[in-house]
């Protein structure tokens, strides 16, 4: 509805400034940018480009559409490009139909509004429709506001003008995504249909929905087998919507096909004060669609132009649909929740490049997590034990992604936080880089990064040197990790957070550095961070920077 999501950006707003405390202004800059062709992940769709006559279709007349028209859900058949979009005009929204022969020049069908807010869920308002085609039968998904909230509605129709609304599918939530293959045909996964649905909102149900779940069908109409999953994303990116989810796609030119499920969704994110909405994606396991096995840690597509950075809810982009056709991807989107916009992307030329180096800034390599523990099994994997989030900033847990508050090199670094319980064991170790191809260690490689420890004289967040019982760490494909061999630094000490404690300096930058010759013919499948210290009560909180691992 008109202003839901202005309210929330007023909360937004009064959030960020009650956290000055904790982290450097928005103003301080921008962390990285949208991804680009080098540094998105092997199973991410993008880079994206915008159509430069963008928007493609704006609101017009005195009818449903009056004052905006976006958020479209698209597919193309018979050579045809068939879109639903949200049509506003007051309060009040209704979904009307377009048809194009280019995918960049519509025209709308006569009789619009082709679905209105006619049922007793849907008053005040029908939005945001996903659309989808299966054996001749065209299946939408929309929100349905009414006085109490939310509902997810579905309709169904031969011919895209008469449709038969079967009410809601699912009460108090709202975004359904149904996975397809890339044009837009729901797939059968281990005989059902899967969609994921819903959000998470910045300040309760009331707004994108109340909690983010999964659910099968093996009619398209009839779902059951509802269950609430975890994106495991950091509660600061709220508020989340899902958006679209993909399977059996290919994002590299003679690359191979990814069966697993890539699902945008779209929100607050990673902004820290960047945009109120922009679109992102994340990658889920299609032998268990409830489990994330990868996230993007900035934006694909983040508010940029002037169609979505001013309108009914200024820097904002949302999208509903994603498919593949004449060789590209193509994303139709609302920009500022007032027009539509279009932008594609080609396939990649080619394959990511094994992890080497980053300082986190455009184009580079980029975290494939965000504040997540690493417990994926094995003894490897660090887990965590007695540490909580920094307290009184609604924080889920430790944390470690990119800020633009303080850097050794460019704007962005590496954010860590978190406070133990001064137990007998204290750790936290947190995912930072997937290596998809394992890094064989020879005998001339050197880990190097820089760390800049907070000392209570930076933040009164922390306790004594806790902030420098903190390591780069690394997962090995034997089960062992790097913290427990007898690597050292160049100073002589173990390179193992615990054993760091003291040794750097608080409140200014250190350089670590680490010959791993002594376990040549290794692998590295995932580089962490972690803090370890037995008994350290309190805060904790600082920044790595420039990650290198060569030779």
């Amino acid at each position: 509805m008109r202003g839901s999501r202005l309210r929330r950006l007023l909360l937004a707003v009064v959030l960020a400034a009650a956290a000055t405390g904790y982290a450097v202004a928005a103003s301080a800059g921008p962390a990285a940018a949208d991804y680009t062709g080098t540094n998105l992940p092997d199973w991410a769709i993008g880079p994206f480009s915008r159509y430069n006559a963008n928007p493609i279709l704006t609101a017009q007349g005195s009818g449903f559409e009056a004052n905006e028209t976006y958020n479209p859900g698209v597919v193309v058949r018979g050579g045809v490009y068939r879109m639903l979009y949200r049509g506003q005009r007051g309060d009040t929204s209704q979904i009307g139909y377009a048809t194009s022969t280019d995918g960049h020049t519509y025209t709308r069908y006569a009789g619009n509004p082709v679905i209105t807010n006619s049922l007793p869920n849907a008053t005040a308002a029908v939005e945001d429709p996903r659309l989808y085609e299966l054996n001749g039968t065209y299946y939408t998904f929309f929100t349905g506001v009414h006085n109490g909230g939310y509902d997810i509605n579905e309709a169904t129709s031969t011919d895209m003008v008469h449709w038969t609304q079967l009410g809601p599918i699912v009460t108090n939530n709202k975004n359904a995504a149904v996975v397809t293959d890339p044009s837009d045909h729901p797939l059968l996964i281990n005989g059902r249909y899967v969609m994921y649905y819903g959000g998470r909102a910045s300040g309760g149900c009331a707004g994108a929905g109340c909690g983010t779940g999964v659910a099968y069908s093996t009619d398209m109409v009839h779902w059951t087998n509802f269950t609430p999953i975890d994106l495991h994303l950091p509660s600061s990116y709220a508020p989340v919507e899902i958006c679209v989810a993909v399977t059996d796609y290919q994002t590299v030119q003679g690359g191979p096909v990814n069966h697993n499920i890539v699902l945008f969704i779209a929100g607050g994110l990673m902004s820290h004060g960047r945009w109120f909405y922009a679109v992102s994606e994340m990658v889920m396991s299609r032998a268990d669609p409830t489990r994330s096995t990868g996230q993007l840690t900035d934006a694909v597509l983040s508010p940029a132009a002037p169609y979505e950075q001013n309108g009914l809810t200024p820097n904002t982009i949302f999208m509903n649909t994603i498919m593949f056709n004449n060789g590209q991807w193509w994303m139709n989107y609302g920009g500022g929740d007032t027009v539509v916009g279009l932008a594609t992307a080609p396939l990649r030329g080619s394959s990511a490049a094994q992890f080497s180096s980053t300082s986190l800034e455009s184009g580079q390599r980029l975290p494939d997590w965000a504040d997540v523990v690493d417990t994926d099994g094995g003894t490897s994997a660090g887990g965590i034990a007695n540490v909580n989030p920094i307290p009184g900033y609604g924080l889920s847990g430790p944390e470690a992604s990119m800020r633009a508050e303080i850097a050794h090199s460019g704007t962005t670094a590496l954010m860590y936080s978190g406070s133990a319980a001064g137990a007998p064991t204290d750790y936290a170790y947190l995912k930072l880089f997937d290596l998809s191809t394992p890094l064989t260690i020879g005998p001339n490689t050197v880990l190097s990064y820089w760390i800049y420890p907070q000392g209570t004289a930076q933040s009164p967040l922390v306790s004594g040197d806790n902030s420098s019982c903190v390591a780069i760490d690394a997962d090995l494909t034997d089960g062992t990790a790097l913290r427990n061999t007898a690597v050292t630094d160049q100073g002589g000490g173990r390179l193992h957070p615990e054993y760091q404690c003291g040794r750097l300096a608080l409140g200014q930058w250190n350089h670590v550095t680490a010959r791993l010759g002594a376990l040549s013919g290794k692998q590295i499948s995932r580089i962490d961070i972690g803090f370890d210290r037995p008994g350290g009560g309190g805060g904790y909180r600082g920044y790595v920077d420039d990650i290198s691992i060569t030779g």
